[in-house]
């Protein structure tokens, strides 16, 4: 998600600030198949879902990140390493604004227009979606799935006037309910749904019914007017704040604490996702 900024973002809890980037700028395949062309031409939604993290795909597990070049790169929390995935080519001429990644491994952009589009973490390969822009006022929004209640799936929540839901088959949102926070993005830790409020920097647990509160935690990244997204991985978030360039802060609601653990990406992120095929406990560094 991006806004428009008016002041740097300072660094917060930054140790070794003048490191370089680590970026791995590898492409994938440029003629792998683009999301959805299966034979019943869905969005993702015409196979099974993977029934648990075993059978999940390896290149589904990690966080996924969408800077403002347009460009989807593979974020491997455990090495702190961004490698590029390929360049986004969407039919529009808008900024991106917001993404959300699927057990499958297709990644749903949403532009600064409104529109919405399927594209293919393997390759960064695009297709248009049917998503009418506007639905029930949400004009634009933050993004993130979560597991189903009753283990028969996941879904795709937003965050714009409210919480709603979006169906991927139908392209329909259904709002849920009011939200204690203004803007925020969207991540999950199985079943629970989370908002990050960069205004506030308090990541919310929220009702997936009402979009009620329901538990609260407060990082130190804290930038009212910067681009940022949000992402969970091994239990912990990792949230991307910036101006200029992002830089990328790690909330552990264990211990309670905020630490940078990439001070300059040398990229300005504006969506982040991990499917609920990522961990959800600590992992070995």
């Amino acid at each position: 998600m991006v806004a428009s900024v008016v002041a740097p973002l300072p660094l917060l809890h930054c140790a070794n600030s003048g490191e370089a980037p680590n970026v791995d700028a590898v492409d994938a395949a440029p003629d792998a198949a683009p999301p959805g062309d299966d034979e019943a031409g869905g969005f993702g939604n015409d196979t099974p879902l993977p029934p648990n993290d075993k059978e999940c795909a390896e290149t589904t597990k990690q966080i996924f990140v969408l800077a403002t070049d347009k460009a989807l790169y593979r974020f491997h929390p455990d090495k702190l390493l961004f490698v590029r995935v390929g360049q986004v080519a969407c039919p529009t001429d808008a900024g991106t604004f917001s993404m959300a990644i699927d057990r499958r491994g297709t990644a749903w952009v949403e532009y600064t227009d409104g529109r919405l589009f399927a594209v293919d973490t393997s390759n960064a390969s695009c297709k248009p979606t049917p998503f009418r822009p506007g639905q029930s006022g949400f004009e634009t929004f933050g993004m993130g799935y979560a597991l189903n209640d009753d283990a028969t799936g996941e879904t795709l929540y937003v965050a714009g006037v409210g919480l709603a839901s979006l169906d991927t088959k139908t392209f329909d949102l259904t709002f849920r309910g009011s939200l204690t926070y203004g803007r925020t993005e969207l991540t999950s830790r199985d079943k629970q749904l989370f908002a990050f409020s960069v205004g506030s920097g308090v990541i919310a647990g929220l009702n997936k019914t009402t979009g009620a509160t329901e538990v609260t935690y407060r990082t130190s990244a804290v930038a009212d007017r910067a681009a940022f997204a949000f992402a969970q991985w091994g239990g912990d978030f990792y949230v991307f704040t910036g101006d200029a360039h992002s830089i990328v802060t790690l909330y552990s609601p264990t211990e309670n604490t905020s630490t940078v653990v990439v001070p300059n990406t040398g990229m300005l992120i504006v969506g982040a996702g991990s499917s609920t095929c990522a961990p959800t406990v600590k992992q070995p560094r």
